[in-house]
């Protein structure tokens, strides 16, 4: 797992966290970047970004504040939590599995390395609808999302559920060409001869 880092301009040092006895988890509520967010915190009056980490929809784990020091992001327990802020609006919006995995990568780490640490949605510790009705909160504790065994592929040549998104960015981009009928033949295991053209397609090889 991967940690970007960022060399924010702090307003103040909150000061360090005594004990960390709970994780909360928080949708942004908005499409920006962490350092827009920490901006906006600026604004505030606040020390800056009030998140520990801020994973964005490609998947990208970005630092806020350092681990150790007190957060901002739920009141009366920033003295004893961790907060992960997940960019996008979970009242509306379905999370990519994608920032999905990537959370609960980041999700289980943190339990690994805090035994015993209690997870909890924003909106069970302060009156707000944080981190929206749609955030896949269960999933995300369950761990990475695993590729089902079943698959619709054999009866109508389509990509199965879990495959479809990714099979859709390698038909726009060229990846896959197909057989100039529109059959891309998704149920067929690829040969080495496939692989080596598809590598060369995204310039991996040359």
């Amino acid at each position: 797992m991967r940690v970007n880092e960022i060399g924010y301009k702090w307003a103040y040092n909150p000061g360090d966290r005594k004990t960390t006895t709970h994780l909360i988890l928080h949708h942004a509520a908005a499409n920006a970047g962490a350092e827009t967010i920490h901006s906006w915190h600026l604004n505030n009056g606040w020390a800056g970004i009030a998140y520990h980490y801020y994973v964005r929809k490609d998947g990208e784990i970005y630092r806020g504040r350092p681990e150790s020091w007190c957060g901002g992001h739920t009141t009366n327990w920033n003295y004893c939590s961790i907060g992960i802020c997940f960019e996008g609006n979970f009242e509306s919006d379905e999370m990519s599995s994608v920032q999905r995995n990537a959370g609960s990568e980041l999700v289980a780490d943190i339990m690994e390395r805090y035994p015993g640490i209690v997870v909890g949605k924003h909106s069970a510790y302060n009156a707000t609808a944080c981190p929206g009705r749609k955030f896949p909160f269960d999933e995300m504790l369950r761990g990475k999302t695993e590729e089902p065994v079943e698959s619709n592929a054999e009866e109508n040549h389509m990509p199965s559920a879990w495959a479809e998104e990714a099979c859709g960015l390698a038909v726009s981009s060229g990846v896959f060409q197909g057989d100039g009928s529109g059959n891309y033949s998704w149920p067929e295991p690829i040969t080495r001869e496939m692989l080596a053209v598809i590598l060369a397609r995204l310039k991996l090889i040359s």
